[in-house]
């Protein structure tokens, strides 16, 4: 089975979370680039042209998806890392 290469590839799906009166992009995903992964948003918005409507995005490359991973938690419960003895 060959593997699927991403590099240079990304996706952008509807924004779920968006916020009524925020600025929250219309569409998030992720994109590889030069295989390093990051976030990925976009905003549409319409401008006047000679006269004419005109549909336009913005896009923005945000922080690469390691650097933006939950940090790891001080194990405060060190002694539940134990396996249940049941």
């Amino acid at each position: 089975m060959t593997t699927y290469d991403n590099t240079n590839k990304g996706a952008l799906f509807g924004n779920t979370r968006k916020r009524e009166g925020k600025k929250d992009p219309d569409l998030q995903g992720k994109i590889n680039i030069n295989g390093t992964e990051y976030w990925l948003s976009a905003w549409f918005f319409i401008y006047d042209k000679d006269g004419e409507k005109k549909r336009g995005i913005n896009l923005s490359i945000g922080e690469a998806v390691e650097d933006k991973a939950p940090a790891k938690s001080s194990n405060k419960f060190a002694d539940m890392d134990d396996d249940i003895p049941f």
